[in-house]
């Protein structure tokens, strides 16, 4: 038997909690979330010692980190301020990596005992500089085979990395006196089979560094489920290659994996008004729906999203979903490759409510004020009651 669907829907009183809500209103389905981890935390616990961490790029909402943080899951930080909210929030497990840090910063990682995965040569000698003779994470730059990359994928072309096979890697280490126990590296979306080609490539990274004890292979885990039996397999084959590593070294290893979208993306709802309504837009040339959000400022990253009507079920028809700014390219489901992306919207007017669907992940994060327009409300749905995020929080802090 294949195993469940990964995405748990929402119960209908999330809809029906969600009427009285004003708009725009970003809900988060907390029931969803943690079907969604569970189910995701029970496959990758087929590897020995492997961990799943939360990229904190994907939230930045205090009450939803703290509910990711009370399901155990670690997480991955990028800036000092994504640090003060992973304290905050509880995660027992942090890991950092990114170019905005400082020797303040390198200070402040290590008194909270947090190994910077240094993502570059350069960075690689400034906190040597600063830390000589310190323990030290390198991201890693993974040339994948042609056959294994895409659009989506960002190896041997990203901007952050190291090649282990640099000369300028030794001695950087060896002139500080660093010694590298991580190492972590993200390639964009990857497939079940770029997991087991880059779990072989890090193993045989880790195998000549002595003091490697924790590799981190990333998130990008949209593609890697787009089968969930798939990735289970694949999950598989990566434990019996460190199962094998392990016997042949005589070294213990640990896994971290560190999706963001794939964990939030599906459990967000954003509930919007239609503003206006063109049947057939005169240069455009098809239905053009206008809401009270901004795409631009809200959602550059999210895909073909659903879209529902929250005022009864309605047929669909294709349409142009537009946001409320003046930026042009203000549309809603935009791809890598196409700014206007025309999705099945239901038949509504001017008034009519509407809920996108995908949004749970980097829409806030990514949030802009083009035009001075804010950002929607956040709300909790606890699978009984609708909770303001920002009262949540007031309230658990009250508590605590």
């Amino acid at each position: 038997m294949p195993p469940a669907p990964l995405f748990t829907p929402p119960s209908e009183r999330l809809f029906a909690l969600a009427e009285d809500l004003d708009t725009p209103a970003l809900i988060y389905d907390l029931p969803g979330i943690r079907a969604g981890v569970e189910a995701m935390r029970h496959d990758v616990a087929l590897i020995p010692d492997a961990g799943l961490n939360l990229a904190l790029k994907a939230c930045h909402t205090p009450a939803v980190l703290g509910e990711m943080a009370a399901l155990g899951l670690g997480c991955d930080v990028a800036s000092p301020g994504e640090l003060d909210l992973a304290v905050n929030a509880g995660f027992a497990e942090i890991s950092a990596t990114g170019p905005v840090f400082t020797e303040t910063d390198f200070d402040a990682l290590a008194a909270r005992g947090i190994t910077l995965d240094c993502d570059s040569l350069d960075q690689l000698d400034s906190y040597g500089r600063h830390r000589p003779g310190d323990e030290v994470g390198i991201r890693v730059r993974v040339d994948l085979p042609e056959a294994l990359e895409d659009t989506a994928t960002f190896a041997g072309d990203s901007r952050f990395g190291v090649r282990p096979a640099d000369p300028e890697l030794t001695r950087v280490l060896e002139r500080h006196r660093l010694r590298p126990t991580r190492l972590h590296v993200h390639t964009g979306q990857m497939t079940p089979d770029s997991l087991r080609y880059k779990t072989r490539y890090l193993l045989t990274v880790a195998e000549h560094l002595p003091e490697v004890h924790t590799i981190d292979l990333g998130g990008g885990f949209f593609h890697l489920y787009r089968d969930r039996a798939s990735a289970i397999d694949a999950f598989g084959d990566v434990a019996a290659l460190v199962t094998g590593w392990r016997e042949r070294t005589g070294r213990s290893i640990s896994l971290r994996f560190e999706p963001g979208g794939a964990l939030l993306t599906p459990y967000g709802y954003l509930l919007t008004r239609v503003r206006s309504v063109e049947e057939h837009h005169p240069v455009l040339d098809t239905r053009v729906v206008t809401l009270d959000a901004s795409a631009w400022n809200l959602a550059p990253w999210h895909n073909r999203p659903q879209v529902l009507s929250l005022d009864g079920r309605r047929p669909g028809a294709p349409a142009l979903l537009a946001g409320c700014t003046l930026y042009e390219n203000d549309f809603f489901g935009a791809t890598p490759t196409a700014a206007r992306t025309t999705l099945e919207v239901p038949h509504c007017r001017a008034g009519d409510r509407l809920v996108i669907t995908a949004t749970g992940a980097y829409t806030i994060t990514n949030a802009r004020w083009f035009n001075r327009i804010p950002p929607p409300r956040e709300h909790l749905f606890d699978g009984e009651h609708m909770i303001d995020a920002e009262a949540a929080l007031t309230t658990a802090g009250a508590t605590a």
